[in-house]
């Protein structure tokens, strides 16, 4: 029940279900979890939908279609360095996420008469970076698990780290757990086996700056987080929500769902959500 409120399986060629991927090249095969996600609608307002670190366009799959059958043009791209191998994507920092946003937001805006943003974790601090950029023509954002910041040990750890020789050495952490509460979204998210560490120091650049100029956001904001996420903590939803200045703000609260809400058990709740939202603003 949601609370509302306003203000490893190996990969192989054959399978579709590829969950996670070190150091194999994609290339090989054909994989529909990696493609970016473009819909034309017909409601003339297109949104732009970002998933988040280490993920690809088909986490977002569920709130795509949904949107899509809406009647709104979606454009879902990967991300530059996502779906293809961690030591790809630590040659890429948050610039480079961002080009990627902002490259598919132009597409769009030039095709619809209004657009629309919706991201998931890192894809919802880009969100909000484009909400700061381009305050006069997004009609709308959904920023979904938003990381405002991370856990204590990390945010103290890393920044020790890169300022010794330790860097050279800690390249990569490994991913222990998928914080998915639905064994079997849990099975089939496609992600990245370990985190570039240099990609998570910028992730924490992006923290910051999206931090600093909140106040700077008057769009209209719904912003949707669970209760149980033990990746993006639960009390960044809050910490958004009142610092902006936009005139509507809405929070919804999930309770049976952790940090991936777009395919979670939740993930209707969430897809609805977010497209009732955009409806009112067309």
């Amino acid at each position: 029940m949601a609370k509302f409120k306003s203000q490893r399986k190996k990969s192989t060629r054959n399978s579709l279900e590829i969950n996670r991927i070190s150091s194999i090249e994609p290339t090989m095969f054909y994989n529909p979890q990696i493609d970016s996600i473009v819909k034309t609608g017909n409601n003339g307002a297109g949104v732009l939908v970002l998933h988040g670190f280490t993920g690809t366009p088909d986490s977002m799959r569920p709130v795509v279609n949904e949107l899509h059958a809406q009647g709104f043009s979606v454009n879902a791209p990967l991300l530059d360095g996502h779906g293809t191998t961690p030591e790809k994507c630590a040659q890429t920092t948050w610039h480079h996420w961002y080009q990627s946003t902002q490259k598919a937001y132009m597409e769009l805006n030039e095709q619809c008469s209004k657009v629309f943003v919706c991201g998931l974790s890192m894809g919802a601090l880009l969100s909000l970076k484009l909400c700061i950029d381009y305050p006069q023509s997004i009609s709308g954002a959904a920023c979904l698990a938003t990381p405002l910041y991370l856990k204590g040990w990390v945010r103290g750890l890393l920044p020790i780290v890169f300022g010794t020789p330790i860097k050279k050495v800690w390249k990569f952490q490994k991913k222990f757990e998928v914080d998915i509460k639905d064994p079997m979204a849990k099975k089939n998210f496609w992600n990245y086996d370990k985190m570039p560490i240099s990609c998570v120091a910028s992730i924490m650049e992006l923290q910051n700056l999206v931090h600093e100029s909140l106040e700077k956001i008057t769009t209209p904001l719904l912003l949707v987080h669970s209760r149980h996420d033990s990746t993006a903590p639960y009390d960044s939803m809050m910490k958004v929500a009142q610092k902006v200045s936009s005139n509507i703000t809405e929070t919804v609260t999930l309770e049976n769902s952790y940090h991936v809400i777009t395919i979670d058990y939740e993930k209707d709740l969430v897809a609805g959500k977010v497209s009732e939202f955009f409806n009112r603003f067309l």
